[in-house]
Order: C-alpha cells, then structure tokens, then sequence
C-alpha cells in the first residue's frame, strides 16, 4: 500500500512535497541509533523465554521494563524534531516552491509522527519474538491500508498538502501505537502483574549496548548519502531520489517477514541447543529469503524502465529514477541475503562480528560515499551501496561461517544463493529478449507477469530444500 499510493502523492502533492516524505524517511532512520538495540533485545529475550513457562513473570516484567525506557525516549525523539523544525527548514534544505514556514509546521507534525511511531517498533519486536506472527502480519496490513488509502483519500477531498499528509500520518501514528500495545500484552502470559526491574536492564545491557553499536554505525552507512544528497540538492531533485529509494526498498517488505518468522526460531533452537534443527532451520530460511528476493529484485532490476512506464505514465519520473531504482535494488538484494546469517549471529548473541565490520566500512566506505555522492549525485551513492553490500556477503558472510557453521559455508553459498539466482537471472534475460518497446500495454503486462511467475517457479525449483514442500503445498492444494 505504501508504495502503491506514491505515484498519485505525487502527482497530487507534487515531487518536491514527497521530498519532504524523503526527509522524514532518512529522519527515522537515523533516528534508529536511539531504540540502543531494545525492539531486537525485545525480540530476543520474548524469545529465549517464553519456551520455558516458569519465565512466565520474568516475560511481563521485562516488557514493562523495556517499554517504559522506550516511551521515555519517544517523547524525548518527538519534542526534540519539532524543536529542529526551524534550523532544518531554513538553513538545511532547498525548497523551490514550499514556504520555510510550510516546512517548518510539516517538520513539528513530522517530529509527533515520529514520537508515536518510535514505541511500534517495541512492540513488533515484542510480538515476533513470541512467534505471534501472523497476527502482527493482520494488524500491520490494517494499518498500513489505513495510512494508505486514507492519506490518499485526504489529499484529494480535503487538501493536496504536506501539512494533510503529516496530519493524517499522525492520526493513524496514534491508532497504531494503542493497537500493537494492546495486541502485545494480550500476548503475554496471564496472570502476573508487571513491574519495572533495573536488574533485567543490568541482565541485557551487553547484547543492547552491541545492538545499539550496530544501529549507529548502520545509519551512518544507510542515511549518509540522504544527508548529503538532501543539503546540495534541490528538495524537487531529492524528491526523485526519495522515490527511487521507496520503489527499490520493496525488497525490505519481502526480507522483514522472512527474517521475523525465522530470527526468534533460530534464537529457540539456540537456547535450547538444538544443533541438528538449527542448521536445517537456518538453511531453509537462507532459501525461503533468496526465493522471496531474487524474482522481485531481477524483474526490478531488468525491467524498471517498463514497470515505471505501466505504472506511472511519467516520462519525467522515469528518466530521473529508473538507473537509480536497478542500482540500489542491487543493493538491497545483497543486504537482504545478509539477513539469515546476522540473524543467527544475534540469536548466539554474538553482535561483535556486525559492530567490527560495521567500524571498518564506516571508516573506508563513509569517506567514499560522501566524496562519490558529491562528485556523481545520487548515482555514485547507488554505487556505493552496491559495494558495501557486496563487502559484507563475501567477507563478513566468509568470517561469520567459520566461527559458528564451518562446515556449512560453501553449503550456504551455492544452494542457498548461488542456484536460486543464477535460475531467475536466466529467466530474466530471456524475458528481457522477448519484450520490445513497439508492443501493447497489456502485451507487456502479460511477458512482465509471466517473468515474475516463471521467475519463482525456477528459484523454488533450484531451492533443495523448498523443491519438495512447495510440491507437497501444491498437491494438497489441487487435491481439496
């Protein structure tokens, strides 16, 4: 819903409005060094306890601890972006059309979307650990479809500005944050009552302070190239960037639910030192990730030109953010298959191996992005997202591999990446050759459909260990 709707914000708002959606975006991320690592302790402690039922009043003593000391920053988060909302509107970015003062009260409602929003990332945690999936899957599709439609639905009835938009996101910010809170709760074990314990922040300070480590150096790498591209470009042009950033982070939907169904399980087996299930379950999530990104990614990358023009009907649009879209979906399915295997390492609570290449690539790579995005715009930073993420699956992966599955390395790199992708690349070239500019709409619909379907079928078919369930999922299918 959320990347559906983008074309006709713009269309409504405008690209320099959605520009200030790109600054909000970047904001939050990097705003993420304050969660300190707590909605994945969240997700980790849920987790390794709640196998045992003795751990029954620990869990809800843990929840109220940790929630508490994420409200706390919440407020602090939402009071301090409205407080900046003057120095980032009128000595930070460059609107054409937008008044300082429209970007000023966009920026203060921004800051109280922001401070709503902050305690949700809790309470997913919460709820993935505990394995409650699929009602957070329900929950979030009921949010996001209200955030969607109805911001749409307000830029068009009531007013097409950013002010609308931020109004509405705040409203809905609020619906959502009382609805997983009270979804989380009901999740947890009846009957004890809750209290806030120091003792258990002393308990998980070590994980949460790795956590927190990570996150810093992560938004450093992630948001750089958003800071400098959002000062020396014109807040219409940033727009375009923010746009080919929302279209290429649809392989982040499709990496989220895997890496939540299987980090918490992972965590589980751990635990429980489970060997033998532990690395069937980690090679099955390696597979289920490269099935769910490869077909997308591919079809992304090979036909973003053709997809914007069935999509979107704008010539403009195209031309500035269809190169963008191919490189930094490149990007994001390398960063996606990283997934599994730092979900591992988390559920051994080993965060030493992401803090240290994280340092490294922040002390190389951080000067590359700034002088690459300042010498080649928003292509060189696509570049060199493409790098850092083709740094961590080749070296980072390697080291990972020979310190917790050594015999499983060469393993995880031919059947869980190498098979799938080459099978979607072949599959994606010969569509490629197939599609030409002279044919219809629906001609074109139809190869990038048939692409993207013969795309899974061959990545699930070069899966060993996803070729047999999805047969036996199929059979019993066509048999009811």
């Amino acid at each position: 819903m959320s990347l559906a709707f983008v074309p006709f914000y713009i269309q409504l708002m405008g690209v320099e409005s959605y520009g200030v959606v790109g600054i909000y975006v970047s904001l939050v991320g990097m705003l993420t060094v304050l969660d300190l690592g707590l909605s994945q302790t969240m997700n980790r402690e849920m987790a390794r306890l709640s196998h045992d039922e003795r751990n029954s009043h620990q869990i809800t003593n843990t929840a109220h601890t940790l929630e508490v000391v994420y409200w706390a920053f919440a407020v602090v988060i939402g009071v301090g972006v409205a407080l900046l909302a003057a120095p980032i509107a009128d000595h930070w970015l460059n609107p054409d059309q937008l008044t300082r003062d429209d970007l000023r009260l966009a920026i203060q409602i921004m800051g109280l979307v922001i401070g709503l929003r902050w305690p949700v990332s809790f309470y997913i945690g919460g709820l993935n650990g505990l394995q409650r999936q699929v009602l957070l899957n329900v929950l979030l599709s009921i949010v996001v479809t209200l955030q969607g439609l109805g911001a749409l639905a307000v830029l068009w009835f009531v007013e097409p500005t950013i002010k609308a938009f931020f109004m509405w996101q705040a409203v809905t910010a609020l619906l959502q944050v009382v609805i997983f809170r009270g979804a989380l709760w009901r999740s947890l074990p009846l009957g004890h009552s809750s209290r806030f314990d120091k003792n258990i922040l002393n308990e998980i300070w070590r994980f949460a302070a790795g956590m927190s480590g990570i996150s810093l150096l992560a938004a450093i790498l992630t948001q750089l190239d958003k800071v400098v591209l959002s000062k020396i470009l014109s807040l219409t042009e940033f727009g375009y960037y923010a746009f080919a950033t929302a279209v290429a982070g649809v392989v982040f939907r499709l990496i989220g639910p895997v890496f939540a169904a299987y980090y918490p399980r992972l965590t589980e087996l751990v635990s429980q030192d489970n060997q033998e299930s532990l690395v069937k379950t980690y090679h099955q999530g390696s597979q289920v990730m490269a099935v769910s990104i490869f077909p997308v990614a591919l079809v992304l990358i090979f036909f973003s030109n053709e997809i914007l023009d069935l999509w979107t009907h704008n010539q403009n649009l195209i031309f500035h953010t269809s190169l963008l879209i191919s490189l930094l979906t490149i990007g994001n399915a390398l960063n996606g298959m990283m997934h599994l295997p730092y979900s591992l390492q988390l559920a051994h609570g080993w965060t030493g191996l992401a803090l240290v290449q994280n340092i490294v690539a922040v002390i190389v790579l951080a000067p590359a992005i700034y002088f690459s995005t300042i010498r080649w715009g928003t292509t060189g930073a696509a570049v060199i997202w493409i790098i850092l993420n083709a740094t961590y699956l080749l070296i980072g992966n390697h080291v990972m591999h020979l310190k917790l599955l050594k015999n499983d390395k060469w393993q995880w790199y031919f059947d869980d990446l190498i098979k799938p992708l080459i099978s979607v690349l072949a599959v994606c070239w010969l569509a490629q050759l197939i599609l030409t500019d002279e044919m219809s709409f629906w001609s074109k619909v139809t190869v990038l459909i048939a692409a993207s379907v013969a795309s899974i079928i061959a990545a699930l078919a070069s899966s060993s260990l996803l070729r047999g369930m999805s047969y036996s999922y199929l059979v019993r299918a066509i048999s009811k």
